[in-house]
């Protein structure tokens, strides 16, 4: 199944295609011990380890040939780890309807005879493929991903990437191959948290929220949840406030990493691999 021009690059969290995920057969697939909570997105759907194995059946009588047997694809077919529609898919609501529209299987049955159950099941190994590549994993195995051509990552770094905005080679990166493992110094590129845990001062990178009643003062502080009922932050004083959402109520977000965020819709697998070269040469 090969990605349709609109789907992406780029992770997660993934950067699986320098992962070093040792190389197994789709029928063989270790059971998985899942990431550290820390590790990729906070948003990861959890996976059906029964789903995964009637995923691994279908995936081999019709995916495997093209895709390989971890889905990161070849010199001519793209990785599907890195797919903008396997990212955001929840159950094979991405998947089903793709498939539907027709693509080349190596059995040549059509695709649209797969079943909305055997989409999901797909998605199910598909996301089993992309935590194999975060640590903490029992696949996963760190190599030598620093493969990128230096140069190019810092003219990404200082143009396209419009990293300077933010960062300074000579400020606050200053150092900083020095202080993380190119294995983390990738994973904080590409998923960097704001961190938790309190009584350790401000944190810079904490998301802060606004709330705006339509009559009465605006109430801001570190958003601690959020959802279409209620807004949870702690204010300046360390006090929790829960704010019902009701018409007129105007919710600012704001989140200091959100450039990181935005950058996984536009880089691409080169351009990670340049930039991680770049920064393994700030030491």
């Amino acid at each position: 199944m090969t990605k349709t021009p609109y789907l992406w690059i780029a992770a997660a969290a993934l950067v699986a295609a320098t992962s070093g995920v040792s190389a197994q057969t789709a029928g063989s697939q270790a059971p998985s011990v899942g990431p550290r909570p820390t590790v990729g997105p906070q948003d990861r759907p959890v996976v059906d380890p029964a789903a995964v194995q009637r995923g691994v059946a279908i995936w081999s009588a019709e995916c495997i040939t093209c895709h390989g047997a971890s889905a990161h694809g070849s010199d001519t077919v793209p990785s599907l780890l890195h797919s903008l529609l396997v990212l955001q898919d929840r159950g094979g609501n991405l998947l089903g309807p793709f498939l539907k529209k027709g693509h080349p299987t190596q059995s040549g049955t059509p695709s649209a005879n797969l079943t909305a159950a055997q989409a999901a099941d797909l998605m199910q190994l598909l996301r089993q493929r992309i935590n194999d590549t975060l640590r903490g994993s029992a696949v996963f195995k760190e190599g030598n991903i620093v493969t990128g051509n230096a140069a190019a990552g810092e003219a990404y770094f200082k143009g396209d990437g419009k990293c300077t905005t933010c960062h300074s080679a000579t400020g606050n990166l200053a150092g900083i191959a020095g202080r993380y493992t190119p294995v983390d110094l990738q994973q904080r590129m590409l998923f960097p948290t704001a961190g938790r845990g309190r009584g350790a001062g401000p944190n810079p990178n904490a998301v802060t929220v606004t709330v705006t009643p339509a009559t009465g003062p605006a109430i801001s502080g570190v958003l601690m949840q959020e959802d279409d009922f209620y807004v949870t932050l702690r204010d300046a004083t360390d006090t929790v406030r829960v704010v019902r959402r009701t018409p007129g109520l105007k919710v600012v977000r704001t989140d200091p990493l959100q450039a990181h965020h935005d950058l996984l819709d536009r880089i691409s697998d080169k351009n990670i691999h340049d930039l991680l070269a770049y920064l393994e040469t700030l030491k």
